[in-house]
């Protein structure tokens, strides 16, 4: 099987056996303007879905240009309409200055902050654009590494929530005969989170980018170096594939005796109105420490009709 038949199988599998999509949904792809999100919202229009591109502006500025650029330029070609999220417009900064702040203050890592952030912004505005799902790149790889770093930290309860399907109010005990995860049709605040290429390789997902010929940049972010996140990768870049894989489907397999002891009730944040396990959300718990309060802007800027 050549490597286009080879992701796009993988891809298609995963949404019937773990029921991630309907040709109904309305599905909003978070885009970074990489290989794993244009890749996947090119399968899912290839298969008849009804995508719409949602991507953050970090502020990163020459990358975070190009990108934008690529993706104008992509979702221009291939008809997707595409909003994009200002992060100076919603948080008053580039998420530069944000870690540098975190960083001095809170000891806290940029990938731990940018990951809460995003999360917070791609969720906020896939319901203003009433998404019925949240499909976001994440591969085989991010998935290892989440479960090798959570080990490492001591606390692998941090992924107990990690499957192709997350972000909705779970049924029982959440798990079904055929090992999908069962949700009840009523969100908890969340717009049901999707990942597609959950067992899909990084490897893979390049090598199908490039076969394709997608015009995007194939660097990584940045801020990614030297951090904990980027020594567990070059780490798990000396296995193969296939331990990978071992590895994540071995955590799946212990997520519902672990999930039945650590099931925490969703709460609102006091703050933004987000769900959230305690009074304030993780993001708000950032903002607090940056004395800024986020606002209620509905702004974005919607470039659908103009590429």
């Amino acid at each position: 099987m050549d490597i286009i038949n080879k992701v796009e199988t993988q891809v298609k599998e995963a949404i019937e056996k773990y029921r991630l999509l309907k040709k109904s949904d309305k599905v909003v792809v978070a885009l970074s303007g990489g290989k794993d999100s244009t890749s996947i919202i090119y399968i899912l229009k290839k298969l008849g879905y009804d995508v719409h591109g949602l991507m953050i502006d970090l502020y990163l500025g020459s990358w975070s240009d190009a990108h934008k650029d690529n993706m104008k330029k992509f979702c221009g070609e291939h008809e997707i309409p595409l909003m994009f999220i200002d992060m100076k417009k919603e948080l008053g900064q580039g998420i530069c200055f944000i870690k540098a702040v975190l960083k001095e203050q809170k000891n806290l890592t940029g990938c731990t902050v940018c990951g809460i952030i995003k999360r917070w912004l791609l969720n906020r505005w896939a319901k203003k654009l009433k998404a019925d799902k949240l499909v976001t790149g994440h591969n085989l790889d991010d998935e290892a590494q989440n479960v090798l770093m959570n080990f490492l930290k001591g606390n692998v309860l941090l992924g107990i929530r990690s499957s192709p399907a997350t972000g909705w109010q779970v049924t029982g005990d959440g798990w079904q005969g055929d090992g999908s995860l069962a949700f009840e049709a009523k969100s908890s605040g969340f717009v049901q989170r999707v990942k597609p290429f959950f067992y899909v390789a990084e490897n893979d997902i390049r090598e199908y980018a490039k076969k394709i010929g997608f015009d995007i940049l194939y660097d990584k972010c940045p801020c990614s170096f030297e951090t904990y996140r980027s020594e567990t990768r070059d780490w798990l870049d000396k296995i193969s594939d296939d331990e990978k894989l071992k590895i994540v489907v071995g955590f799946q397999k212990k997520i519902p005796g672990l999930r039945k002891g650590d099931m925490k009730e969703l709460k609102v944040c006091k703050s933004c109105g987000e769900p959230a396990s305690s009074e304030l959300c993780n993001a708000c718990k950032i903002f607090e420490s940056l004395d800024f309060k986020p606002g209620k802007s509905d702004e974005g800027c919607d470039v659908s009709c103009s590429v």
